[in-house]
């Protein structure tokens, strides 16, 4: 067999699945680095028939010679030439392996994917996330924002490891294991220098004719707000401006003379905003991540929990 048709035919082996995978590449390995068989089955800690059949068995197995076996010490043919280099190839392959799967053990490494709610994206994942990556520069993220629905989905459909929302009391089955990490009150926002923070506190019918700036309908802020103003018996303000982004509702708090509504630890971030002071006492907000139950949770997601606490913890401090 010509090299070149040889090449043609252990590259056929490599992708044509009527091939068995190649057996004895360690043996091979090794009788090619010492050149002789007595030095390499001590090496192995096999008998030297024994090795001798596995190398025989890989020449029958390739159709080719790979050792000059007339000379001392052994020779190496052209075709174990052209093998040392796939075996070579496969055990770096194996070595980049073993290391990524302890680092994806060990959570300095891999892919983490992370799905959050609109709430999440502007202030502590972000800071949660960079502060991992400080510890883990290796590990990688990709963070994917969406509704509690499609999160879910996502989970579902092994597209995310977890993801972080607001908590509702929709029960979404035994295969979901949703941590509580932050319990907070919701607050009426305003600009800091807004005519509203004059004089006493206000109740809901008082300001439910101002200029407001809401999240959307299927967002957890509005829902929360459309539970706070049924319970007053008062109708849910029409929003000047809509919008499906967190952090643009609040900047267009900051930035106008509407109202908006937050959680205590988003508002706490933003100096230039304030809470309005209400009659009425204001829902809480429950946050949280969520994930599969069947699923143990991978070394990185918990590193992140941890980072995440932190974040919080500062905010609220704040």
């Amino acid at each position: 067999m010509a090299l070149d048709q040889y090449k043609d035919f252990m590259a056929k082996k490599m992708t044509d699945s009527k091939y068995k995978p190649l057996s004895g590449l360690q043996q091979f390995q090794t009788v090619y680095k010492t050149r002789n068989l007595t030095t390499a089955s001590q090496s192995l800690g096999i008998s030297q028939p024994a090795l001798t059949q596995s190398i025989t068995k890989l020449e029958r197995q390739l159709g080719v010679e790979l050792f000059d076996r007339s000379t001392r010490p052994l020779g190496v043919t052209r075709y174990g030439e052209l093998l040392i280099e796939h075996a070579n190839t496969i055990e770096r392959s194996n070595i980049e392996l073993h290391k990524s799967l302890e680092a994806l053990k060990s959570g300095t490494g891999g892919l983490l994917r992370v799905g959050c709610g609109p709430d999440w994206i502007h202030e502590i994942l972000p800071r949660a996330i960079c502060a991992q990556q400080q510890r883990s520069p290796d590990l990688r993220f990709e963070l994917t924002v969406a509704l509690n629905n499609e999160l879910r989905r996502m989970l579902d459909r092994d597209e995310i490891d977890c993801y972080f929302s607001s908590v509702s009391d929709t029960f979404m089955g035994t295969g979901y294991t949703t941590r509580i990490l932050v319990q907070e009150r919701m607050m009426v926002i305003a600009r800091h220098d807004h005519p509203i923070h004059q004089g006493r506190p206000g109740r809901l019918e008082d300001i439910a004719d101002q200029r407001w700036a809401m999240t959307g309908e299927e967002t957890f802020g509005r829902d929360l707000m459309k539970r706070l103003f049924d319970s007053e018996q008062v109708d849910l303000p029409i929003p000047m401006i809509e919008t499906n982004s967190v952090p643009a509702m609040i900047n267009i708090v900051r930035n106008s003379d509407t109202l908006g509504f937050l959680s205590q630890t988003h508002l706490n971030a933003y100096p230039d905003i304030r809470a309005v002071a209400m009659e009425q006492a204001l829902p809480e907000r429950l946050g949280g991540v969520t994930l599969r139950t069947e699923q143990a949770p991978l070394a990185a997601v918990e590193d992140l929990l941890e980072e995440v606490r932190i974040v919080i913890d500062t905010l609220q401090v704040d």
